[in-house]
């Protein structure tokens, strides 16, 4: 399931190998390898995938639920902000 899960995962973000790989810290040939289903994940690489991506650690597991968690509040209020800034910024207006 692992395997399947990680293909979906780039897919998802249109990431190539290396560049999962770099996120992750590994690797390509050893993202390849779990791709492939000729490594098991560890729990350390689980952690991280979920944690640099936004990975629901339940989906990755299990493949039930929803592949992503909800976004964090402030992930919310930052997005908001840079846009409301951009949109002063081009109006040319002062904060």
């Amino acid at each position: 399931m692992y395997a399947e899960n990680l293909k979906k995962i780039r897919a998802q973000k249109k990431y190539s190998l290396g560049e999962l790989a770099d996120i992750l810290e590994i690797p390509a040939r050893t993202l390849g390898a779990y791709e492939r289903n000729e490594r098991t994940c560890s729990l350390e690489l689980v952690a991280r995938l979920c944690n640099n991506l936004n990975i629901n650690a339940n989906w990755f597991i299990t493949g039930k639920g929803n592949m992503f968690n909800p976004p964090k509040f402030e992930d919310v209020e930052d997005e908001f902000t840079q846009k409301v800034e951009a949109i002063l910024r081009k109006h040319k207006i002062v904060l």
